[in-house]
């Protein structure tokens, strides 16, 4: 069985001066605005590359894991999952050299160092952690359980 899944991008000008808009199948994503300089400035209201692979990591991630934990008889209250995708603006061009991502598990009867493991075999199963891996100077990926709370 294959699933596909589209999405579509637009750009009008340059780079410096140019913008896009983006929008995916589910209309999650519907005509949002992109630029180079939203890519570079860390205050933009507009989405850019590294932060729509930043959420697609850290969901299938999320995904992949709560697999995982059930293939090892466990499964999560919960997971949360940050993806960080670092672009290293170069003068041969940007490029997209690291993805960090911060795994925090609440999991009744579940060992720190047994979730750790959990968390590696995660990550060599994880679609869209292989698609990326390759390409990446640098993958971190770190893990912690967390204590419930009284919310």
């Amino acid at each position: 069985m294959e699933i596909i899944r589209t999405a579509d991008a637009n750009w009008k000008g340059s780079l410096e001066s140019g913008h896009g808009l983006v929008s995916s199948h589910s209309h999650v994503l519907s005509e949002d605005k992109y630029s180079f300089g939203g890519r570079t400035s860390s205050g933009s209201k507009e989405t850019n590359p590294e932060e729509l692979i930043s959420a697609s990591a850290a969901s299938c991630f999320a995904m992949a894991l709560s697999k995982t934990l059930g293939d090892h008889d466990h499964t999560a209250e919960k997971l949360q999952v940050r993806g960080e995708t670092t672009i290293s603006l170069r003068e041969s061009g940007p490029k997209v050299t690291k993805l960090s991502l911060v795994v925090e598990g609440l999991i009744p009867d579940l060992k720190e160092e047994e979730f750790t493991k959990i968390v590696e075999e995660t990550a060599s199963g994880c679609p869209l952690v292989q698609l990326l891996k390759p390409g990446l100077e640098e993958l971190e990926i770190t893990s912690s359980l967390v204590s419930p709370t009284n919310d």
